[in-house]
């Protein structure tokens, strides 16, 4: 897709060079914490269902989303050769039991690792051109330097780290919602057939990662309509326009379902595959209930409005939040003095604020408040807005100012390594009291509980992967099920067992101080003497100042 930027060669690779520079030290970062980092809870089921789409073209073993990235993640584990289960019972949702043999045989055959890394290479590549598409967006509609500011705020972000190398589908959404609203933008400036084959392409990619990429593309769908008509086209003309768009994404949606399995073909015709339609019905019907969900002091199950703009609180860091409010207010005061024109206005609005405010307006509603994860895409699309603090940075103050913030926001990503999953802002710390599940801890330090676990024939209660329990750790035994009063010498919990998973059995746990943390996502414990029964606050306990764990001063009835 070709670029126009409205600065000089020279300057335009210095502003790349930089942007660059900042996805080398990115990636870094990000293969280490990916060759470090457990599993989480979620990747075995892409993995194998990736696999299996690969080896066996079972396009419906997970049927929560569409298979395409899951495949292409799933190309650099075939090369490091993973044990494959046989199932006998293919194109069957079975993601629960399946990804669990999955793992168990890669832990038999001790290629658990290696897959898991392998898993991770393409998603780590998806975070830089995320960053490029990102650059190339903040230039296009605001020059050079708001291309920079727009990349950096996406990788200067501890959250971004720790989710970027992990294998999944929030962060393949981000970047085909970037790539979308790029391509609109492109297709309102040029309005040839070109750009909006390119327009399709990234709609069926979109609708690819994710099935809530069908809005984005329904919502290009409409502007290439509405822009049409306002361009002087008149009669069916414009709705040719939407129909070619919208021709090349179909076309786009049913070719990994071909290559994969080109017996979908012969399955009752449908406007998309047969096996996505059922994955529709399946979150329908499966991804509707309530999950137990915590944040700052506060637990609930279901619905939580203000779960989601709080969690912005929590998992972001100060500089990105200063950008992210001070971008748009700046892009208005600069719209309002015709500083920026108004055609730039439109298409900033159009293509990048309504798809923002659309995805996270469509995860207000979730009964599932699993993580700010589901909130990336428009995070991603959130640093454009932000980016028009560049044309402002003229001035040797303001300059100044956003240099420092985005320094700041560099120094505390890094700070973050090597447990970015777990970051939380100040003062919303230690992170384990005030967030649960992806947002905190997600599994990612099973293989710091092994290590910890040598000798002191702990009980365990761990959260992650199907497949992996406290039998999988030598001298171990779990936690579940055991009375409090039978409790003696060392425990070790997950944060999101305690405030969430298993937030009711362990409520007891809670009452009581860890001596330390793993990664700070597992608390560690040690009872001198038993515990009793009785339930702590929905907040864990904070940090002992001794080496025993004892009830805390804080601790009532939950």
């Amino acid at each position: 897709m070709p670029l126009a930027l409205p600065v000089g060669h020279a300057k335009a690779h210095r502003g790349l060079v930089l942007v660059l520079v900042a996805i080398v030290g990115f990636l870094a970062l990000g293969g280490v914490e990916a060759w470090n980092d457990s599993a989480t809870f979620d990747e075995p089921v892409y993995v194998s269902s990736g696999v299996a789409a690969l080896l066996h073209h079972d396009v419906v073993d997970n049927e929560e989303h569409p298979p395409l990235f899951k495949v292409l993640a799933a190309l650099p584990v075939l090369a490091v050769s993973p044990v494959v289960p046989s199932d006998g019972h293919w194109d069957v949702n079975n993601e629960r039991s399946y990804s669990a043999r999955f793992v168990e045989a890669q832990v038999r055959a001790g290629t658990f690792h290696r897959v898991t890394v392998a898993a991770r290479l393409v998603p780590l590549l998806e975070c830089a051109l995320l960053a490029l598409a990102l650059y190339a967006l903040g230039s296009l509609l605001f020059g050079m330097w708001a291309g920079v500011v727009a990349a950096l705020l996406w990788l200067c972000n501890p959250l971004v780290l720790g989710i970027g190398h992990l294998d999944g589908v929030d962060l393949p959404f981000a970047l085909t919602a970037v790539l979308l609203s790029l391509a609109l933008v492109h297709w309102t400036r040029r309005r040839d057939r070109n750009a909006l084959v390119w327009l399709g392409l990234a709609s069926g990619a979109t609708v690819s990662a994710q099935s809530t990429g069908i809005l984005l593309a329904a919502l290009a769908a409409g502007v290439v309509v509405v822009a049409s008509r306002r361009g002087g086209l008149r009669g069916w003309s414009p709705w040719r326009q939407s129909g070619v768009m919208l021709l090349v994404a179909w076309v786009f949606v049913w070719a990994p379902y071909i290559i994969i399995n080109p017996s979908v073909l012969t399955h009752a015709w449908m406007i998309l595959p047969q096996p996505y339609v059922e994955g529709l019905r399946y979150l329908a019907t499966h991804d509707t209930g309530g999950s137990p969900g915590f944040l700052i002091g506060a637990s609930w199950t279901g619905v939580n409005v203000w779960f989601w703009p709080a969690t912005l609180l929590v998992k972001l860091t100060a500089p990105v939040l200063i950008l992210f409010i001070a971008g748009p207010l700046i892009l208005v005061g600069l719209v309002r003095r015709n500083r920026v024109p108004r055609s730039t206005w439109h298409q900033t609005v159009l293509a990048v604020a309504v798809p923002a405010v659309i995805l996270f307006v469509f995860e207000l509603p979730n009964p599932r408040t699993l993580g700010v994860r589901y909130l990336l895409p428009s995070i991603a699309l959130w640093t454009v807005l932000a980016s028009p603090v560049a044309l402002v940075a003229g001035r040797r103050l303001m300059a100044a100012a956003l240099g420092v913030l985005l320094v700041t926001a560099g120094a505390l990503t890094a700070a973050s390594f090597p447990h970015s999953i777990a970051y939380t802002a100040a003062p919303f710390r230690p992170g384990y009291r005030v967030a649960t599940d992806s947002n905190i801890d997600w599994g990612q330090d099973f293989t710091l509980l092994v290590s910890w676990s040598r000798g002191r024939d702990p009980l365990v209660a761990y959260f992650g992967p199907r497949g992996i329990t406290a039998a999988d750790i030598p001298g171990a035994r779990p936690l579940s099920g055991v009375p409090p009063h039978d409790v003696s010498g060392w425990v070790a919990a997950s944060a999101s067992d305690l405030t969430s998973a298993e937030r009711r059995s362990l409520a007891w746990l809670r009452g009581y101080c860890p001596v330390g943390m793993l990664g700070g996502s597992i608390l560690v414990y040690h009872f001198t003497s038993p515990p009793t029964g009785v339930p702590g606050p929905a907040t864990p306990a904070p940090l002992c100042d001794g080496g025993a764990s004892r009830r805390s001063v804080t601790a009532g009835a939950s």
